[in-house]
């Protein structure tokens, strides 16, 4: 399950780690369970007792995330201060890998540079099978997107789930017949 803190949230860290705190004990859910999102806007507002309290839901088990990866002013040094457990690269890249070089250059280097911190990846905003192949010839084994489902009520994910795979074909023409249906 994955959480994203606000700007706000993170400027109340007593509140923050309370919160989490009691939410985890409340829904039973194991903190490796649990990953906090933190966008780069989040990050750059973030000083020195905000690592430290990352560090602290770290040390929980909870799993720490820079969402939206590539936007805003990215900072390589969030990769080497904040204890970061996956990078999300923005939709914003990844919509472009398969007809931009310099956006698949950048795309590909964030997957080699996560690879080689041990930073697990995902891509956000995955639309086509295009995209979706070219990230995996680079290296991105998870990925998400229009591509493999349209957000889902709490049932319909549950399916998915127990079925453990998507059909991306289905998938594919569902959204396309959706599309063109609208």
């Amino acid at each position: 399950m994955a959480v994203n803190v606000s700007g706000i949230q993170i400027k109340r860290l007593d509140d923050l780690v309370k919160n989490i705190t009691e939410s985890l004990a409340k829904s039973r859910i194991k903190p490796c369970s649990m990953e906090i999102e933190l966008t780069e806007t989040v990050l750059m507002e973030a000083s020195q007792k905000h690592f430290d309290v990352l560090g602290r839901l770290r040390e929980m088990g909870l799993h720490i995330a820079i969402d939206d990866f590539g936007t805003g002013y990215s900072s390589l040094k969030y990769l080497t201060v904040f204890p970061v457990n996956r990078l999300k690269i923005a939709q914003e890249l990844v919509f472009h890998v398969t007809d931009e070089l310099r956006n698949a250059t950048v795309v590909k280097a964030a997957i080699r540079l996560a690879g080689e911190l041990e930073i697990a990846v995902i891509a956000e905003g995955v639309e086509t099978e295009a995209q979706a192949q070219f990230l995996l010839a680079s290296g991105c084994g998870n990925a998400q997107g229009y591509f493999y489902s349209r957000p889902v009520n709490a049932e319909s994910a549950a399916i998915l789930l127990r079925r453990g795979r998507i059909d991306t074909k289905k998938t594919a023409q569902h959204n396309l017949k959706s599309a063109t249906a609208a």
